[in-house]
């Protein structure tokens, strides 16, 4: 039978992880099912507004109440929290009281006061290095495994579309990726809301927001994505466009962390940069070389391919639980 696991976290993110994670179970073969704390219709979003106005004890009992609910009616073989630290903790014993197994995979940085909600969990997946050392000096318990990112292949795959001219860079702004695109002088087309802030700029700014509906087109038709990272939520850590670009056989060319030679091979499956001159000098090596982005794109392809989907990371998190399909 196929292990049913209840996804529980926010629907309609901009990057979309919770239905990227409901995805990756479905494809690994398990049977998802998803509890939004927003709501699963506009009826239940309706209800959690209102009961926010009430002040935030009132928004957790009525979660917990609709929680209880929903475990006694689906008995899942594991709750799976996504973006755990963010869930109420009343959320957590609910689960505990149902005896249900439960995992949480946190992708933003936390504090010290995360402790309480990791003394709850069975198992703990970080998607950044950083963060598992970061709870181990903490003092949280040793229930902590790393789990970085992946890219849903429902989504972005290769196409047969011709590549244009460009390297893209899809983000919110920064100060460090505003201060480190002011010192390249390679245009690159940069897409998110306030990139005005660039100001006088060689840049091909779009300063508003993209659907992720058109995301996977805007990778396929570019010579290489760009990717900086956040420096508000990530110490060695990828995000999903770390993936996804390299899901759609584009080239990435990524700023140096720890965790991307884990992940990919640099040089032949990624292009890093370590400061603004050599991400200067990456830029116009793939815009002089399309041969070089072509290739670095379809190896890049081969290993998330291999190794970094989404049904890779629920497979990881099933087996973890003796709940393989």
């Amino acid at each position: 039978m196929k292990p049913r696991i209840l996804l529980i976290g926010k629907s309609g993110s901009i990057v979309q992880w919770f239905e990227d994670a409901r995805d990756g179970f479905e494809d690994a073969g398990a049977r998802p099912q998803v509890f939004a704390l927003n709501g699963n219709t506009p009826l239940a979003a309706m209800r959690v507004r209102l009961a926010k106005l009430c002040g935030p004890g009132a928004l957790e009992r009525q979660l917990a109440a609709r929680l209880d609910k929903v475990l006694k009616a689906a008995k899942p073989d594991l709750v799976v929290f996504v973006q755990g630290y963010w869930a109420p903790m009343a959320l957590l014993d609910v689960a505990r009281a149902h005896g249900i197994p439960s995992a949480a995979w946190v992708g933003d940085r936390f504090g010290a006061q995360a402790l309480d909600q990791a003394r709850r969990l069975d198992r703990v997946y970080y998607t950044d290095s950083g963060f598992l050392a970061e709870a181990r000096g903490f003092g949280f318990p040793d229930n902590g495994r790393y789990l970085p990112h992946a890219a849903n292949t429902r989504h972005f795959a290769p196409d047969s579309a011709a590549r244009r001219d460009r390297i893209v860079f899809v983000a919110v702004p920064t100060q460090h990726r505003l201060a480190l695109l002011r010192q390249v002088d390679t245009p690159i087309a940069v897409y998110g809301r306030r990139w005005g802030a660039l100001g006088r700029t060689p840049h091909e700014v779009h300063d508003r927001w993209l659907a992720r509906k058109r995301v996977p087109r805007l990778y396929q038709e570019s010579l290489a994505v760009l990717n900086i990272r956040n420096e508000l939520n990530v110490l060695e850590g990828l995000n999903q466009r770390s993936f996804e670009p390299a899901a759609c056989g584009t080239a990435v060319i990524h700023d140096d962390l720890a965790d991307l030679a884990r992940c990919f091979e640099p040089g032949k499956e990624v292009l890093v940069f370590r400061d603004a001159q050599v991400l200067q000098e990456a830029c116009e090596r793939v815009r002089s070389d399309p041969a070089l982005a072509r290739r670095i794109g379809e190896a890049a392809l081969a290993r998330v391919r291999a190794e970094h989907t989404c049904a890779h990371r629920a497979k990881t998190i099933l087996h973890d639980f003796g709940l393989n399909p």
